[in-house]
């Protein structure tokens, strides 16, 4: 007799089989595979798992073996499943919401959460925003495709990882936001954000600029956000010359010149943008430059 706990064999197929989406997390994928065949996920795992323990690992064999997809097709719409995922999600990768038109189409739960490029803030079909990091609401999905601005922000985005690679454009990005963001608050540079605010609001607030905390932040900042990340990832910037002094007069001007502002560090020292490159300076490695600047870039 087997011990218990122990089943021989693969786990029996469920009745309503769900189709991942790509990219999908396997936290999502398995609630939504629950929910569909009316059990609980903490019964799916142990049904998949065979086990009654919440640490078993769910595996492609068990996952096909309920849905009768294949080992090799789940492992490419599940890459968490995939051995070394971390390597390829992390940094370059952050979670994102289902478009909820995709979402509809399929008639499947709008909150399947998928992998995406840092790059990839629309959804390529329906020119849906997609929310920022994370578990975005629902609400925070706008519809841009009459957006002229946030389209071709979205293009030269992807055209900056190409040129510099995955996780370099993912650290530029994320230290951009940061600083627009900023901007944003304190309703500085607000010439590109006015008519993007107009968009996405339907009018333009009294005060000139979004609440702090409002979800649209991110939107109407997204275009100098991508503009901003390509001078931080520029390697001029990114990796200055070691022992040399910090070129306050040539970085305001390409921030300048990509960004079309007027921008002087001596009047906003509050966003960090000089502090960035102070630090850059203090902490760059020749070393490091070097590894850096033979590494193949990541596709």
């Amino acid at each position: 007799m087997p011990p218990f706990g122990f089943r021989p064999g693969p786990p029996a197929r469920l009745p309503f089989p769900v189709a991942p989406f790509g990219g999908e997390t396997t936290r999502s994928y398995l609630y939504r595979l629950a929910t569909a065949n009316l059990i609980h996920p903490d019964d799916l795992r142990n049904h998949l798992t065979g086990t009654r323990n919440q640490t078993g690992s769910v595996t492609l064999a068990g996952l096909a073996a309920v849905t009768g997809r294949s080992p090799q097709g789940l492992r490419y719409a599940l890459p968490e499943l995939d051995p070394g995922a971390d390597v390829v999600l992390k940094p370059a990768h952050v979670r994102r919401r289902v478009c909820f038109r995709c979402a509809s189409r399929r008639n499947a739960f709008v909150f399947a959460i998928t992998w995406k490029p840092v790059d990839t803030v629309l959804c390529g079909k329906h020119r849906i925003w997609l929310g920022s990091r994370g578990r975005s609401f629902l609400d925070q999905q706008y519809d841009v495709s009459a957006v002229a601005d946030i389209l071709h922000a979205q293009r030269r985005h992807q055209l900056l990882a190409r040129r510099a690679g995955r996780t370099i454009a993912a650290l530029a990005f994320t230290e951009a936001a940061a600083i627009t963001d900023t901007w944003a608050r304190h309703g500085r540079h607000h010439d590109r954000r006015d008519p993007l605010i107009r968009a996405l609001a339907g009018r333009y607030p009294l005060t000139g600029k979004l609440s702090n905390g409002d979800p649209r932040t991110a939107v109407v900042t997204y275009p100098e956000t991508v503009e901003l990340a390509h001078v931080l990832a520029d390697s001029r910037w990114r990796y200055p010359r070691p022992a040399t002094r910090p070129a306050f007069g040539s970085f305001g001007r390409a921030v300048n010149d990509m960004l079309g502002i007027r921008y002087r560090h001596s009047t906003e020292p509050y966003d960090g943008l000089y502090r960035w490159l102070l630090q850059r300076h203090s902490t760059v490695n020749r070393n490091h430059q070097q590894r850096v600047q033979l590494a193949p870039s990541p596709s």
